[in-house]
C-alpha cells in the first residue's frame, strides 16, 4: 500500500512538472516538495525519472540538510550529478555535430545508412487510451524518403490500412476508404524526418544545437536539438554508447510526440532498437518488433491507389455525450366515421277468389346513419443522441442523431473514444465497432460548429 501511494504521488508530481515545459529539478524543487511533506522514498523515484539540474556543492548540500531534506535525497541528488557527463559545453554547435555523428554510427556505419532504400516492420503493440486498452499486430513499410504502408490487425479481427505516397494518399477501415487528414500526414512524415536512418541520408540539412544534458531514470544523456527537419526534433544520446535513448517531435499543434527506444539488436549491420515506447498527446504505445527487414522485396501493388477516390476524411475525440428523451406529437387533423344502423321491416297480405289468389307486400326501412367526429394525435418517443467532439481539421461540431425506432442506427458514441469518419451529402458519416468487434456506420448530422484555431 505504500509503495502505490509512493507511485501516486510521483505521478501528481511528474504531471505538474510536466506542465511548465520539461523543465529540470532544481534544489529549490527539492527543498519545496520536502517541505511540502513528500516523503523521501518518493523523492528518490522523482529524481531519478526527471531531467535535473542539481547543485550539490558543499554550501548547496549544507542548505539542503538545514531544510531538512533527508539524507537519502541527499545520496541520489549527488548520484545523479555524478553520472550526468560535463564534458560538452551547452550550445555548442560543432561538439553537437560530433554527437550527432556519434549517434548515427552507434546505428551503422554511415556508407549502410545510406544505402537503405527501404525497410519492413513487423510486430505488435498495446495502445492505451482514454477508452481503455487495445492490442494489435501491424506492419510498416516505409520507403525513403516519403513513402509509407502501415497495416493494423486488431485483437478483435479488425484491420485498417494506411498508404501514403507523394501522388495520393487514403486508408481503409472496414468498408470505410477515405483520404488522410493533412496533419495526419505531416505528423507522419515529421517521425521519419526524425529517424536516423533519414538523417544519415539528408546530413547536409541539417544543423544541431546542443541544449545540455538530462537524466533519463539512470543514466546520462546529452540532449541535441536538429535543426531541418521542419520541426522541433530532439534528441536524447547516450553518453556511453551513443544510442539514441529518446526522440521528441514537435506535432503541428504545438504538442509533443515522444517514443523512447531500448532492447538494441543489430540487423543486417545496422543497430535496431526492438522496443519502443510512444507517448503521442492523451495515447501511450508499447511496441515490440518481432521482424526488421532492411531494403525488402515490396510487392508491386503495395503502393497503388484505390479504385475510387477517396472522401475527405477526419478524425476525432468525443469529449461530452449526452442522450436527452423527448416526445414529438403528430395530428392528422379531425376525422369523421359514420355507421348504418337498424334494419327493415316486411309486411304481408293476400286475397283468394276461386282459384285465384292475389298477394301484396311492403317493407318499410328503419335505419338510422350515426357519425362520430375525433382527432388523430399521436405521441412518439424519441431519444436525441448528441455529441461534442474534437475534430482533426481543426474545429470543434456537436454532433447529433435522432433514434426513434429500436432497430435505428442511431448510436451513442463512448466519450474520449476515438473515431474515423467521412464527409456525406447527408451529414458525418461515422465508423463505430459494436461489443463484438463487427463495424457498424451511422449518420450523425452537425448541430453546431466552433473553430479551435
Amino acid at each position: 500500500m505504500r509503495i502505490n501511494c509512493c507511485f501516486w504521488l510521483l505521478t501528481i508530481v511528474s504531471c505538474a512538472l510536466a506542465q511548465q515545459a520539461h523543465q529540470s529539478l532544481t534544489n529549490e524543487d527539492v527543498i519545496r516538495m520536502s517541505e511540502s511533506g513528500i516523503g523521501a522514498q518518493t523523492l528518490v523515484l522523482l529524481i531519478q525519472h526527471e531531467p535535473t539540474a542539481f547543485d550539490t556543492s558543499p554550501e548547496a548540500l549544507i542548505e539542503l540538510r538545514k531544510h531538512g531534506v533527508p539524507d537519502e535525497v541527499l545520496n541520489a541528488m549527488i548520484a545523479v550529478v555524478s553520472s550526468v557527463p560535463k564534458t560538452t559545453a551547452k550550445g555548442d554547435e560543432s561538439s553537437c555535430l560530433t554527437l550527432m555523428n556519434r549517434a548515427l554510427t552507434a546505428v551503422g556505419p554511415l556508407e549502410k545508412l545510406s544505402s537503405v532504400n527501404a525497410i519492413r516492420i513487423e510486430g505488435s503493440s498495446i495502445e492505451t487510451t482514454q477508452s481503455g486498452t487495445h492490442s494489435f499486430k501491424f506492419e510498416r513499410v516505409v520507403r525513403f524518403p516519403d513513402t509509407m504502408y502501415l497495416k493494423t490487425e486488431s485483437s478483435e479481427g479488425v484491420e485498417r490500412k494506411l498508404v501514403i505516397t507523394p501522388d495520393f494518399n487514403y486508408s481503409t477501415s472496414g468498408k470505410m476508404t477515405s483520404a488522410v487528414p493533412s496533419t495526419n500526414i505531416e505528423n507522419l512524415r515529421a517521425f521519419v524526418k526524425a529517424d536516423p536512418l533519414y538523417v544519415a541520408q539528408h546530413l547536409q540539412s541539417y544543423t544541431c544545437v546542443l541544449e545540455g544534458v538530462e537524466q533519463i531514470q539512470t543514466t546520462g544523456t546529452y540532449r541535441l536539438k536538429l535543426i531541418g527537419a521542419g520541426r522541433d526534433v530532439r534528441w536524447n544520446v547516450d553518453a556511453e554508447t551513443g544510442h539514441l535513448l529518446r526522440i521528441r517531435v514537435g506535432g503541428s499543434g504545438g504538442d509533443e510526440h515522444l517514443i523512447e527506444y531500448s532492447d538494441w539488436r543489430s540487423v543486417d549491420g545496422i543497430s535496431v532498437a526492438f522496443r519502443r515506447h510512444t507517448i503521442d498527446g492523451n495515447r501511450t504505445s508499447d511496441v515490440v518488433m518481432s521482424r526488421y527487414e532492411v531494403n525488402p522485396v515490396l510487392e508491386p501493388n503495395l503502393f497503388t491507389p484505390p479504385h475510387d477516390r477517396p472522401s475527405a476524411a477526419l478524425t476525432f475525440r468525443v469529449l461530452q455525450s449526452e442522450s436527452v428523451p423527448y416526445v414529438v406529437q403528430t395530428s392528422n387533423g379531425v376525422s369523421t366515421n359514420c355507421q348504418i344502423s337498424g334494419s327493415t321491416a316486411t309486411s304481408t297480405s293476400s286475397i283468394s277468389a276461386g282459384a285465384l289468389s292475389t298477394q301484396t307486400s311492403s317493407t318499410t326501412p328503419n335505419l338510422t346513419m350515426n357519425c362520430n367526429s375525433s382527432e388523430n394525435t399521436f405521441a412518439w418517443q424519441h431519444v436525441l443522441n448528441a455529441m461534442l467532439i474534437e475534430a482533426s481539421d481543426g474545429n470543434a461540431y456537436v454532433i447529433g442523431c435522432d433514434r426513434a425506432w429500436r432497430w435505428s442506427r442511431c448510436t451513442w458514441l463512448r466519450p474520449g473514444a476515438p473515431f474515423n469518419a467521412r464527409w456525406t451529402e447527408k451529414g458525418l458519416q461515422v465508423q463505430f465497432f459494436d461489443v463484438k468487434g463487427h463495424e457498424k456506420e451511422a449518420i450523425y448530422r452537425v448541430l453546431s460548429t466552433k473553430s479551435l484555431r
